[in-house]
């Protein structure tokens, strides 16, 4: 029998709170963590889809300690691998990676874990959906939620999805960069699909701003050299 979306949000609440009484971290990202912060989730047929896992990240030199804790918990070791370990309870799989987040792009996490409980920052569980290279439907789903239950501006605060964050990280890197824009034209043309016209508008809006900041933040110069390389065309003046 399939564990149900709730039962999945309240297990990894569990976990991190028992991770926290035992002064480690571990925080919850991917799916779970989008349905655990996004309420529209709920009230949006457009947006539901159901989880099989349960995602985390966690700091590598306490994975030892967690999987004692996981353990008491009843959760069974599976497998260990260098940049993963995979967990098992009544047949939910459970995945804890390193905060070198690596999947089409690398992504620092270990100085955000500290930022936000019991998930990721929003402005990580976001870019995280919209780094990566096969946009997939339910990274759609998932980056609308987020985009529509969470202001977007400046800055870390609570219910805020900071784009100066997300801005600053492409500007150093020419891939992530041209990956994150090119995912949030694709949300642009697909908003209708997914939102009524208002909701769309105002997602829309959102998007606008992280745009337009990732256009404005300062360029590395391995950034603009990249893109005078592969783009030559389109090298900002």
């Amino acid at each position: 029998m399939a564990t149900s979306n709730e039962a999945l949000a309240a297990l990894a609440q569990t976990l991190v709170n028992a991770a926290m009484q035992k002064n480690l971290t571990l925080r919850v990202l991917a799916g779970v963590a989008v349905y655990m912060t996004c309420s529209s989730i709920g009230t949006h047929k457009t947006l539901q889809r159901t989880f099989k896992d349960l995602d985390f990240v966690a700091p590598r030199e306490q994975w030892d300690a967690l999987a004692e804790l996981f353990k008491a918990n009843g959760v069974a070791s599976r497998a260990k691998e260098t940049e993963r370990w995979v967990f098992d309870k009544g047949g939910v799989e459970i995945e804890v990676c390193t905060p070198d987040f690596v999947e089409d792009h690398r992504i620092a996490l270990k100085e955000r874990l500290a930022l936000s409980s019991p998930t990721l920052p929003l402005a990580d569980l976001l870019l995280i959906k919209l780094a990566r290279v096969k946009f997939a439907e339910k990274d759609i789903q998932d980056s609308i939620a987020l985009l529509l239950d969470h202001r977007v501006a400046r800055g870390e605060a609570e219910d805020q999805i900071d784009h100066a964050y997300i801005a600053k990280l492409c500007a150093r890197d020419w891939g992530l960069f041209h990956t994150v824009f090119d995912n949030t034209v694709t949300l642009e043309q697909v908003l209708d699909k997914y939102l009524e016209p208002e909701e769309a508008q105002l997602v829309w809006r959102r998007i606008e701003l992280l745009q337009g900041d990732m256009d404005q933040q300062p360029k590395s110069l391995g950034w603009m050299i990249n893109q005078f390389l592969r783009k030559p065309t389109q090298v900002p003046r």
